[in-house]
């Protein structure tokens, strides 16, 4: 799906940070389309030291850019830095495994499996966390489209899912890596990605390889 079409569908939450670069860019040059440009900037963006200092020869150097565009470009950037340097204090971020952790390690205390999903949008802000399924002692019956649904609801640009094992060994299962795969595909063939899956043990936790 590509970024307009995703923009229009989803709206602009759904939308990465490469993805929005590449609806400012909006078009290519012959050999080079659009998204291809938009990755090149989008590398020397994150390279760059202080995004309120850019300038245009920052950019001179990257073939499909004329100077229009990059300040288009360093205009959005401005714009952004500008409204959004006062972060509010209620968002809730979420970028790494331990953070991740943190907000859903109270579920090892249940004798039964539950699964947990949190939803976040493309600046992995806090959407929603939600238990979409509690099984057994060893055993959670779910499927992909129990995330996917509320996913694309909430649209939402990552999913990290977790759920606790009851014996306390927080070691994968071949289940554990089966759903994880399945997920995955399923999540991906709707431009969602699936960033963690923590297993949550008695005291000790691990994440299942994606």
């Amino acid at each position: 799906m590509l970024p307009r079409e995703k923009f229009l569908k989803r709206g602009i939450s759904s939308l990465s940070n490469l993805e929005l670069l590449s609806i400012i860019i909006s078009n290519g040059i012959k050999g080079q389309s659009f998204l291809s440009i938009s990755e090149k900037v989008y590398q020397r963006i994150k390279k760059l030291p202080d995004l309120g200092n850019i300038t245009v020869t920052d950019f001179e150097k990257i073939s499909g850019l004329g100077k229009i565009k990059i300040m288009k470009i360093l205009s959005g950037i401005e714009l952004g830095r500008r409204i959004y340097t006062v972060k509010s204090s209620d968002s809730k971020v979420i970028t790494n495994t331990e953070t991740a952790y943190e907000e859903i390690k109270y579920i090892g205390k249940y004798k039964q499996e539950r699964l947990i999903a949190i939803f976040l949008n493309a600046r992995f802000e806090f959407l929603k966390k939600s238990v979409i399924s509690i099984g057994t002692l060893d055993r959670i019956s779910t499927n992909s489209r129990d995330i996917v649904i509320p996913a694309l609801e909430l649209n939402c640009a990552y999913v990290i899912i977790g759920h606790n094992h009851p014996s306390g060994d927080p070691s994968p299962s071949e289940e554990d890596f089966s759903f994880t795969k399945s997920l995955k595909e399923a999540l991906d063939l709707v431009g969602i990605q699936l960033l963690e899956h923590i297993i949550i043990g008695k005291n000790d936790w691990s994440r299942v390889d994606i």
